[in-house]
């Protein structure tokens, strides 16, 4: 189930573990961290930034989510300077 809030953000359902966000250019690992914890409610640790570049990929590793191992993290589009990315939860 998603719902479309005021921000440019997608907030899905842990069960569907995907959420939209933008940010600019490279993505901080630990804000990255931060919009996993509010969007998913995982804690997580992320190996690096995200590149600015569509299709780049970040796995990162979830701690406190039974049945998630990971959540990965992907560029769905680039506009100057802001990143929109997705956020999925998995094994």
């Amino acid at each position: 189930m998603r719902t479309l809030i005021t921000l440019p953000f997608l907030l899905g359902g842990l069960a569907l573990g995907a959420s939209a966000c933008q940010f600019t250019q490279a993505v901080d690992d630990d804000e990255i961290e931060a919009q996993i914890s509010r969007k998913l409610g995982i804690t997580a640790d992320c190996p690096g930034d995200l590149s600015g570049e569509v299709g780049a990929t970040l796995r990162c590793t979830a701690a406190n989510a039974p049945g998630v191992a990971a959540v990965t993290v992907t560029v769905t589009s680039v506009e100057g300077d802001q990143v929109d990315f997705t956020m999925k939860a998995g094994t």
